[in-house]
């Protein structure tokens, strides 16, 4: 199964939306941004729920933008889940499969299926709402999987529940993926979901889809500033070209932090160059630095950042230029004010497109 979304595009008075994807058989693609991006419109654009005035929306090959919702085979499980609380978790689970005319045996052995997998075995009578929040979630996406749709839509199902609950659904949602070969769109603002359940994210600012990548590549080599804040991959300076090194390709730079040499490869924008230096690219240890890549500068410590999993000092360079490192978490925390020295890896910088060209 594959679904291919070409030019589909919706126009508001002050908006409008286009989207370009392909997702091929079992891919889960994450479609990532800020509030107000645009992701829950384009989810309705492709289940048919609002009408777009042009592109195409192809399933297997076929062309299902003309098609009402119902006919679409595409399944949707909304933000607040819309279950039906009158119903019992097994009704709404055989839900899509009444409509579709299923035998009551088919839709029982159903059910209990989904049950099973979803590890809710014994829950088929209870009302939902006595059920807990995770349940919830369990049963809406059962109930979206147990009609075997061409493709599962997924509108930021887990952004009601508290972080150690989220990260449990979240594996529960990958091993359930292993039983559906549907493409998948998983909506989300959150960037460590969007790492965690993406095999690939569709990053979207303003309407339009503006990088696509891996996680992998999202968080070390995002190719826009749009990109590169979204994830918190870095920090992204302007930065004027200098020359271009003809034997090595290496290009010369002038920033902020002074002089610098970015490895041939990275393409910029001439309008506005941009500068991004990856997280890993800083180090305070001075067992990090190596003479022929890398620049010492002195910097003033500001503050620490502790997020639990990861401890994070946050520095100024030049005046009014705060960059963000990542330590150990037992790493000692200078005195705010006190003289560092910042070791920056060369070999690790890339140039980034500007938001306002993407």
């Amino acid at each position: 199964m594959t679904l291919e979304i070409e030019n589909l595009t919706k126009t508001y008075r002050d908006r409008s939306i286009c989207l370009d994807l392909t997702l091929t058989e079992g891919e889960t693609l994450v479609l990532a941004g800020p509030s107000g991006c645009g992701k829950t419109t384009a989810l309705h654009l492709i289940a048919g729920l609002i009408q777009a005035e042009q592109g195409s929306i192809r399933s297997n090959g076929e062309d299902i933008s003309r098609l009402p919702p119902w006919k679409r085979h595409i399944a949707l499980v909304f933000q607040d889940l819309a279950l039906f609380p009158h119903l019992s978790v097994g009704k709404n689970i055989a839900y899509g499969l009444f409509i579709q005319g299923t035998p009551q045996k088919e839709r029982q052995i159903r059910v209990r299926e989904m049950l099973r997998i979803l590890r809710l075995p014994g829950y088929e009578n209870r009302p939902v709402s006595s059920l807990s929040g995770g349940e919830q979630q369990r049963v809406a996406i059962a109930r979206a999987l147990a009609v075997s749709p061409r493709v599962l839509l997924l509108d930021e199902p887990f952004s009601s529940l508290d972080a150690p609950l989220r990260r449990d659904i979240r594996q529960e949602f990958l091993d359930l993926r292993l039983e559906s070969k549907a493409p998948c769109i998983f909506v989300t603002h959150d960037r460590e979901e969007a790492a965690v359940l993406g095999d690939r994210i569709a990053l979207m600012d303003a309407g339009r889809i503006v990088e696509t990548g891996s996680s992998r590549d999202m968080f070390l080599f995002p190719q826009t500033e749009t990109g590169a804040r979204f994830f918190g991959a870095g920090q992204v300076l302007d930065c004027t070209i200098e020359r271009k090194v003809r034997k090595t390709g290496e290009i010369m730079v002038s920033s902020a932090l002074g002089n610098l040499s970015i490895p041939c490869g990275s393409d910029y924008d001439p309008k506005r160059p941009l500068l991004f230096i990856p997280r890993d690219a800083l180090s305070l240890a001075e067992g990090f630095y190596q003479e022929e890549t890398h620049r010492v500068l002195p910097a003033l410590f500001r503050k620490r950042i502790f997020e639990g999993e990861r401890l994070t000092l946050e520095v100024e360079g030049p005046p009014g230029i705060l960059l963000r490192v990542d330590a150990g978490l037992r790493a000692p925390i200078p005195a705010p004010g006190a003289p560092v020295t910042l070791y920056l890896d060369q070999r690790l910088l890339r140039f980034v497109k500007p938001a306002t060209l993407n």
